[in-house]
């Protein structure tokens, strides 16, 4: 590994990350926060982040274009990591949340986009006990956190770095990596680009279904992220608005949707979208989850009406198949075990590949299908060769092994934190459903409102801190960095 090219580079998006600082500074001034109170939560961060990027750029920035791929994996880990340090810095300057384990916590939970959080909703709505500017400060780190810092960065580091290629493609580990424009910076720049018109698009919408823009801006950066912060302790469930439900839902589910397809579509070439494999099968599985729901619901009568058990039933496994991690309700562990099972399923399933949702991912499964299938064939058939094609196009064996390495990888981690979280004393179910949402970046973790993560033990938050970076970096960009060969010279 090349330690002064990755030390370069993370140098450079520290620098670029520290001007994200203002964005809550200007919200504290707009409603009018004391400024010593802005200077200790957001002006101490930002000189933080940027002396130390500085300081990492200068004393190696002429070894910065030696980045390599394998560097480049190095630099997504550490710099996820590290933004996720100097984003729990307002939390703990300010006032907010003053333990540090705690502060790290909600802040990967951000960047990450799972939306677990540590605030305690018993203390009283959110809106109402904490500044607007750290309000805003965590639905940022959710919209940042949405299309990947990490790819944000390659458009400006395209100018000075030849690695930034390789920072693109270990963002997006795991996945193909789809050029829509000739240079993958430009794919970058295209694809912020959508997730910017769709963010304000959202913001409008809800502005349109009464909420305030305060409201519309913070819900709408960690929709479209499906990212689940609110600034309201009864997060959606705050509005009790159908309109604003739908709204919430729709963009959920766009968020769920490979970003690429959202190019395609808006450029005309509808019949690729809809003929995509993978949109097909993901909105296949949701249709068929949101069914099961709907009528367990309905008829173990979890609500006095049918109409709620329908409204609050589809949002919840909407939010738990995108990883959106928004809730109307905090009743969930009243629902039917069924149900338990089948937001737990959607979690680990997750959404699309080149989505902002977490989980496994829809392709994924697809070809893990798709193989299981053919392995029975050769069974029966073993002289046959049969290769696996998706979309009409077969998929190279290197492809299937990595899938099939990557769904092992995520079981065992799936597994040994759930045993970690079962022995601090948290029951088996919520042990299950609690790293389930972590590792998927889904945040739905906790079915009771009695147990929310503020009651975890330190272990128990270390773990699903763990967990969430492993999520974000969806197990092998995660797996390269805390490989010791990844290191050797």
């Amino acid at each position: 590994m090349r330690g002064k090219a990755v030390a370069a580079t993370l140098g450079y998006l520290l620098l670029i990350f520290s001007f994200t600082f203002f964005i809550p500074i200007f919200t504290g001034l707009a409603y009018g926060e004391p400024g010593m109170d802005l200077y200790k939560a957001y002006v101490l961060p930002m000189l933080i982040s940027a002396c130390l990027g500085g300081l990492m750029w200068w004393h190696t920035r002429h070894k910065a274009e030696d980045l390599r791929e394998r560097d480049a994996f190095v630099v997504v880990g550490l710099g996820w990591a590290l933004m996720a340090l100097l984003g729990s810095l307002p939390y703990m300057f300010g006032g907010t949340i003053t333990n540090p384990l705690d502060a790290y916590f909600e802040s990967m939970s951000g960047f990450t986009t799972t939306g677990a959080t540590i605030l305690d909703p018993t203390q009283g709505d959110f809106i109402l006990h904490y500044p607007h500017s750290i309000l805003m400060w965590r639905s940022l780190t959710c919209w940042l956190g949405g299309m990947g810092f990490i790819v944000f960065s390659v458009v400006i580091l395209s100018r000075f770095l030849e690695g930034s290629v390789h920072l693109f493609r270990a963002e997006v580990s795991g996945a193909t990596v789809t050029r829509i424009r000739p240079k993958l910076a430009q794919t970058a720049r295209v694809l912020w680009g959508i997730y910017t018109l769709f963010t304000v698009l959202s913001i409008i919408l809800l502005m349109g279904a009464r909420l305030d823009a305060f409201d519309a801006i913070t819900t709408s950066f960690s929709t479209l992220a499906t990212g689940g912060f609110s600034i309201h302790a009864a997060n959606i469930g705050f509005y009790d608005s159908f309109m604003v439900e739908l709204i919430v839902m729709l963009f959920m589910v766009v968020g769920g949707i490979n970003f690429v397809l959202h190019y395609q579509l808006l450029t005309g070439k509808i019949k690729n979208f809809f003929k995509d494999a993978e949109l097909r099968f993901f909105l296949g599985y949701l249709a068929v989850f949101a069914a099961i729901t709907v009528i367990a619901m309905v008829l173990s009568e979890t609500y006095s009406t049918n109409g709620l058990d329908i409204r609050h039933g589809l949002f919840q496994i909407v939010s738990a198949s995108t990883t959106g991690g928004f809730t109307t309700t905090d009743a969930l562990v009243s629902w039917p075990p069924i149900v338990h099972m089948l937001l737990i399923l959607a979690m680990i399933f997750g959404a699309s590949i080149g989505s902002t949702g977490g989980g496994i991912k829809a392709a994924r499964f697809l070809l893990l299908l798709k193989n299981t299938r053919r392995t029975i064939f050769k069974a029966i058939h073993p002289r046959a060769v049969r290769p696996i094609k998706v979309a009409g196009r077969p998929v190279k064996e290197s492809v299937i092994e990595k899938v099939q390495m990557m769904f092992f990888a995520y079981l065992v981690v799936l597994a040994v934190a759930t045993v970690i979280i079962c022995a601090t004393g948290v029951s088996v179910l919520e042990s299950l459903s609690t790293v389930a949402g972590s590792l998927g970046n889904a945040g739905l973790g906790i079915f009771s409102p009695g147990n929310g993560y503020y009651n975890l033990t330190g272990l128990a938050k270390g773990t699903l801190i763990f967990c969430m970076w492993m999520g974000r970096l969806e197990i092998f960009t995660a797996l390269i960095v805390l490989a010791p060969s990844t290191y050797s010279t």
